[in-house]
């Protein structure tokens, strides 16, 4: 894999996390690494073997709702705790709309291969850095509403 791949996977892959941590720090009581590593679950796409096909592919069925739902559901069977459940659908959920507003887009309504997108450069340098700079005011919100 290409150096510049693979820094642009690193920047995505930490902005999620960063976003999610934020969201689940600045909007629940949970703990926010549940954000952190909950913002990159989808990206566990990148695992799957390459000889795998559609749906089992990057912004194949684990970037869709259908997903998300799926594992809020399974997370709140597990533990019944609706304010767990609301930490893993923000960091699940923020993945989802950031990707949604890429070139790429994701299949909302999956099954049907149905992408809608803006095409906006989400991951570019203009978009990460808006991303991390509402996270780390969402952070100092939270820093500021404790004491």
């Amino acid at each position: 894999m290409e150096l510049e791949r693979i820094l642009f996977l690193t920047q995505a892959l930490a902005t999620h996390a960063v976003v999610g941590y934020a969201l689940v720090r600045g909007f629940t009581g949970i703990d926010p690494r549940i954000g952190a590593i909950m913002g990159v679950v989808p990206d566990l796409d990148f695992c799957f073997p390459p000889e795998w096909s559609w749906p089992f592919v990057h912004r194949g069925i684990t970037h869709t709702p259908l997903f998300a739902l799926t594992v809020v559901l399974g997370v709140y069977a597990a533990r019944q705790d609706r304010a767990v459940e609301r930490a893993v659908g923000l960091a699940i959920g923020s993945h989802l709309v950031i990707d949604s507003l890429s070139p790429k887009g994701i299949d909302w309504l999956f099954p049907l291969r149905t992408a809608v997108s803006p095409e906006l450069p989400v991951h570019g340098p203009v978009a990460t850095v808006l991303l991390w700079a509402v996270s780390v005011g969402i952070l100092l919100e939270d820093v500021r509403s404790i004491r």
